[in-house]
């Protein structure tokens, strides 16, 4: 059997990204090309207020540019919650919330079968304030609650390729120390995953710094936030393409929510989001 050149050329890259460093790392892929030829991308982005969009001015978050960097391709997201104004904007995303909140909550989301999925989360589970972080703030506790989140991710959906994401850091002094030893554990978290064969990588938001944060110190700005949007595109061309399966089961019934989807991209709503489980 003949390997295409391509997939050879994908699959060596990654390992020798990975063997160089603790997560993939951004390397300025073109925008719109072909992930998998003839395979549909179901794709759930999962997190905190950060995969929500917060205070992002269209309410789309990094979601939006991450669908117009993937237009050659067939892209369906996957969650059940949607906001902003951009068509298909759906998520598992909760403002506010730690890592075990979106484990007790992903799990409608994960039946829809995904086939690649977002997760940046740990963010609140670093604040300092105890009403926030409600499990602590200690990293390695995250650490762990985060590779429990992936085990049940990789239970729910074997076939899925799941990224984790080096958190975007913070320029807040008292959450700095805390967060910058959180994106220390997640690699090691990850690769244990990985050693057990499953499809799972770490990918480099620490990288992008405070630039692209917004006087708040933990959210995105507009540019922020289409910046992550390139990167999740750009971490996405370096999955192995073998580990890219067809997803599993139709896609999410949308229909019942048209009529609210059309309200939210017509601004009327603003960034409104929708529970629909």
């Amino acid at each position: 059997m003949r390997v295409p050149v391509a997939s050879v050329a994908v699959a060596l890259f990654t390992q020798l990204a990975l063997a160089a460093s603790d997560a993939l790392e951004y390397t300025g892929a073109r925008a719109g090309q072909v992930i998998k030829e003839n395979v549909k991308l179901r794709i759930l982005p999962v997190g905190d207020s950060i995969t929500v969009g917060f205070l992002s001015s269209d309410g789309n978050g990094y979601r939006q540019k991450l669908q117009k960097d993937l237009s050659a391709n067939d892209v369906v997201f996957a969650g059940t919650i949607f906001s902003g104004t951009m068509s298909d904007p759906y998520y598992a995303g909760w403002s506010g919330k730690t890592i075990k909140f979106i484990a007790d909550n992903v799990g409608p989301s994960l039946e829809q079968r995904p086939n690649i999925i977002l997760l940046h989360a740990g963010t609140n589970d670093m604040n300092p304030n105890r009403a926030i972080s409600t499990e602590g703030n200690d990293p390695a506790g995250a650490a762990e609650r985060l590779g429990a989140l992936v085990d049940q991710m990789i239970r729910a959906c074997p076939d899925a390729t799941i990224l984790v994401a080096k958190i975007v850091g913070t320029c807040d002094a008292a959450q700095r120390p805390a967060t910058a030893e959180y994106q220390k554990l997640i690699p090691g978290v990850v690769e244990a995953r990985r050693n057990a064969s499953h499809h799972v990588l770490a990918v480099d938001f620490a990288a992008l710094g405070d630039d692209i944060l917004r006087d708040d110190c933990i959210h995105p700005s507009d540019d922020g936030y289409h910046t992550m949007g390139d990167r999740w595109y750009d971490f996405i061309t370096q999955i192995p393409k073998g580990w890219i399966a067809a997803p599993v089961g139709d896609d999410p019934d949308r229909s019942k929510d048209e009529a609210a989807i059309k309200s939210l991209s017509e601004g009327s709503a603003g960034a409104r989001a929708v529970l629909i489980w």
